[in-house]
């Protein structure tokens, strides 16, 4: 971030022996007088007066303004890119320090020059992209200026603290770490808040830093808006063109990307003030020329502008050798892909490439992934099928390596959905090579890649926990991180729901010390990095072996262009490619508003269900015998309860002669299947509602009848009324292998992971938010969600809803029953009790569903009850091994009544012979 520089210490002269006599002093401060005027608009002049200050220095022996000229000079190299010149300032202050330690002991300053050097050190290995060795320097200083119990109130120190935290931010946006980032940014506003009188220009720099994370976000006005706010503090007071230009970069791109090219255009005329041809960003300005001129659809003038782009760089030898140059090659390579020229991209990738190939460090890597990402799509467009698969053979490894440096879900979630066209690219070329080919391997390679795009977080939370019992990680460590982890979810309910500002801080040190207790566990106990972080998948033919005789599983995988459906049974498997277009979704759309709604015409929802079951399924079950289907949904398929879809366009559906049962992955349905409880008891919630509690929630007539039925079948304990709490949850639930929740569940569309189930309101806490269940660690066979929308969330790719159901899968759960849509409570009543009488039997989960949905069809198939609405909502996913019902006493009456019986008529027979 050369364009972010510390603002002016001031020099302490009352710290200085020297005489009254002593007229160098004098000419030293006009000399950094000097330099700084001409900091930011010429570096040549700024330089010659550093070089006087320093050669004055060593004539009169101070070596604090030699020390401090060193400094200086590196940070307005740091501004004008020059390396070359940080590098033998930090070479000479080195041997300084080294040489003068006894003097260097003496001075006053002597902690800041050592801080200071630490931060220049940190810019210079920053500049060349080298984070990991930038974030050692940058943590160590932040640690030892937090150690001065004053920092925050001595200027220089917190001036210098806060450069260093803004500059950590910047860091972890480059590596796409957003999360983490803002938490950094937010610090830093927080404390420049609470000194009043600071400079606003901190302020200011973190509302421009947090424009670059809402333009990667998607959010193109939010950033816009972040930076016209500040403009014109750097226009008018601080005149630094660097910034300038990277503002009017930001706003053209954002407004690009929302097809405002006039407004793009017009920010571009008022970018040229700030720009000569030897400026160090001129190659921004040409950068911006040719994404406008692509967008006009002037090919050529594009062309021109990103060559330009490449000459300038090319010509500066300090980024020949760096991504500088591969992201102009790269650039060069969309505008011909855009205007459909793939072999003329593969060529510039190629380039791209031999620059990125060279270097380890991982905002490197991100980079190289998406150069990969874009080269498998240029190849696929050439028919390179078996180039594209190999190709993303690499960037998977380079993925696969980037995963356990992202620590926070929602940067990783970013990052794999950033890596997604690569795994599509993948599914195409093995679809598109065995069309040609004819070969069954490249059914067993598009399933690898359709595997590795799916469940990231939800399989290293489980592998996780596993490492966590198998490395040896001492109970104290565990209890630490337990502690940690629960103090986290508590400040973020805290923040999220009371909006108490001052928890903000707290929150902020809590994630630090667990991010460096989790960085040490990784590092002290290697068993536990690899456990967690095993990135291997299922393969087919393990899958198949796995899979009963009687089941068949149906992966999906929705691409941005196309759907791939890949069928696996025991002994066959088979793939099909679907064509996505903006009509299909709609469908998939309008079928579930139709789904959740009684009122919506059923014979124009079996009508278009049809038509769904017809292009998504059929095509991949018709020849299947398989009665049991596993279906891994993706996308938009989320939505849809396939056992409610018609299959012949009218009231016969899919349900009544398949069993169909959820899982995010293959991988994950085999972890599921390890080490389940046998424990078959049930725990049953149903809590009682009036609508006068805070959260306006309404009676459930029958929630107390279906917890009551279930005990029927199974042994264990129903809580109701005030018994129903969250402590009485979180108290009893590890006893119990089977929980059901009578209850509501309300889903937070914006903040998915404050969706909540809501127990008995009793004056306290009674929420069960999803954030919760990540702290929960049980061993249950079958958590049942009998309440509205348990099974639905915020939608991302790969991973599916982030939702309660999935919650409950981090806490242990090894299946769920859950729900898609505001449940209706009767026939919700019905279905949940023949679904747990079917269980009793001995029936696979999914099949004792399958059996209740199917009864409650034919027994209201002549009234509004057999509308999917009332029945579909209910799906099942994990593992479906049937559950042994421990109800031994109700098989005692009906064993005892049915030898009575028989004694009866035995008797009577006797009676009339």
């Amino acid at each position: 971030m050369r364009n972010f520089l510390l603002s002016t210490l001031t020099i302490l002269v009352s710290y200085a022996n020297y005489a009254q006599d002593d007229f160098y002093l004098d000419e030293i401060y006009t000399d950094f007088d000097k330099a700084y005027q001409y900091y930011y608009l010429q570096k040549d002049s700024a330089y010659f007066y550093f070089n006087r200050i320093k050669r004055k220095s060593i004539e009169h022996q101070v070596i604090e303004y030699h020390l401090e000229a060193l400094i200086r000079e590196s940070w307005a190299a740091n501004f004008h890119n020059d390396l070359y010149i940080i590098k033998k300032n930090i070479q000479q202050l080195d041997s300084i320090f080294v040489k003068n330690k006894k003097v260097i002991d003496t001075i006053y300053l002597k902690n800041y020059y050592t801080s200071a050097l630490k931060y220049t050190k940190g810019l210079y290995e920053y500049d060349l992209n080298n984070y990991k060795k930038a974030i050692n320097y940058f943590d160590d200083l932040i640690q030892n200026l937090e150690k001065n119990p004053n920092y925050l109130q001595d200027p220089e120190i917190l001036n210098m603290y806060l450069s260093t935290t803004s500059f950590v931010g910047k860091l972890y946006v480059n590596e796409g770490k957003f999360k983490l980032a803002k938490d950094f940014y937010e610090k830093t506003l927080r404390i420049t808040k609470e000194n009043s009188g600071f400079d606003i220009g901190f302020s200011n720099n973190i509302q421009i830093l947090l424009a670059d994370i809402y333009q990667k976000e998607g959010q193109y006005e939010k950033a816009n808006k972040s930076i016209l706010q500040v403009l014109d503090y750097y226009i008018q007071i601080t005149k630094n063109s660097n910034r300038i230009i990277t503002s009017y970069q930001r706003i053209i791109d954002n407004h690009l990307k929302l097809k405002q090219t006039d407004s793009a255009a017009y920010y571009l005329e008022k970018m040229k003030p700030y720009l000569s041809e030897e400026h160090p960003f001129i190659d921004r300005y040409y950068t911006s020329s040719a994404h406008i001129s692509e967008a006009e659809g002037n090919y050529a003038e594009a062309e021109v502008a990103l060559q330009t782009v490449i000459d300038i760089t090319k010509a500066n030898p300090q980024t020949t050798q760096n991504n500088k140059l591969a992201q102009a090659y790269q650039e060069m390579g969309l505008l011909h892909v855009q205007f459909n020229q793939p072999k003329k991209a593969l060529t510039q990738y190629q380039l791209a490439e031999q620059h990125l190939k060279k270097n380890s460090a991982t905002i490197n890597q991100i980079k190289y992934l998406q150069l990969l990402k874009h080269k498998t799509q240029a190849l696929n467009s050439l028919n390179g099928y078996k180039a594209s698969i190999k190709t993303t053979g690499y960037a998977i490894e380079i993925l696969d390596q980037l995963k356990p440096t992202f620590k926070n879900n929602s940067d990783k979630l970013f990052l794999m959905e950033d890596a997604f066209p690569v795994f599509e690219s993948a599914l195409e070329a093995s679809f598109k090579q065995h069309q040609q080919t004819k070969h069954d391997s490249l059914i067993d390679t598009a399933f690898y890649y359709s595997e590795k795009s799916k469940s990231v977080l939800l399989m290293e939370a489980l592998l996780s926990t596993k490492a966590t019992k198998f490395a040896n990680i001492p109970e104290n460590i565990i209890e630490e991180e337990q502690v940690l982890k629960s103090r986290i979810t508590y400040l973020e309910k805290q923040l999220n729901t009371g909006g108490n500002t001052d928890l903000e801080a707290d929150l902020f040190d809590t994630k630090s010390d667990y991010r460096e207790l989790i960085n040490t566990i990784e590092t002290d106990y290697k068993t536990y990095y690899d456990l967690k972080y095993n990135s291997e998948v299922i393969s087919l033919p393990e899958l198949q072996n796995f899979l009963k005789p009687n089941t068949a599983l149906l992966s999906y995988f929705y691409g941005n262009d196309a759907i791939y459906s890949i069928t696996i049974t025991k002994n066959n498997k088979t793939i099909q490619q679907i064509s996505r277009d903006v009509a299909l979704d709609k469908s998939i759309i309008s079928v579930y508003n139709m789904l959740n709604n009684p009122k919506s015409d059923l014979e124009e929802l079996n009508k278009t269900s049809f038509q769904l079951y017809s292009q998504l399924v059929a095509p991949s079950i018709e020849k299947v015998p398989e009665k049991n289907i596993i279906i891994i949904a993706d996308g938009l398929l989320n939505y849809l309860p396939f056992s409610s879809l018609s299959v012949t366009g009218s009231t016969k559906y899919l349900v009544e002669n398949r069993s169909i049962s959820y899982v995010n992955s293959a991988t994950l349905l085999k972890q599921l299947s390890e080490n389940e409880s046998i424990n078959n008891k049930v725990l049953a919630f149903a809590p009682s509602f009036n609508g006068q509690d805070s959260n306006n929630l309404l009676a459930l007539p029958n929630n107390k009848t279906e917890a009551a039925d279930i005990l029927n079948y199974f042994n264990g304990k129903m809580l109701t009324d005030s018994l129903a709490t969250l402590q009485n949850f979180n108290t009893e639930n590890t006893d119990f292998g089977l929980l059901h929740f009578a209850t509501h569940a309300i889903l937070d569309d914006e903040n998915p992971e404050y969706s909540y189930l809501a127990f008995q309101p009793d004056g306290n806490s009674n929420l069960l938010y999803v954030s919760d269940l990540y702290n929960l660690n049980s061993n249950t066979s079958l958590v049942t969600l009998s309440a509205c929308e348990s099974g639905i969330g915020d939608l991302k790719r790969g991973e599916g809803f982030i939702s309660l159901a999935r919650g409950f899968y981090f806490s242990g759960a090894k299946s769920i029953a859950s729900t898609l849509w505001k449940i209706n409570d009767g026939s919700s009543l019905k279905i949940m009790e023949a679904f747990y009488k079917n269980l009793s039997e001995g029936d696979d989960k999914n099949v004792a569903l399958q059996k209740a949905q199917t009864t409650f069809i034919h027994d209201n198939n002549q009234n509004a009850l057999a509308h999917p609405y009332y029945w579909s909502g209910f799906v099942i996913s994990g593992n479906m091994q049937p559950i042994k019902s421990t109800n031994y006493s109700l098989w005692f009456v009906i064993g005892t009544l049915t030898f009575l019986v028989l004694l009866f008529l035995i008797i009577k027979r006797r009676k009339t012979n």
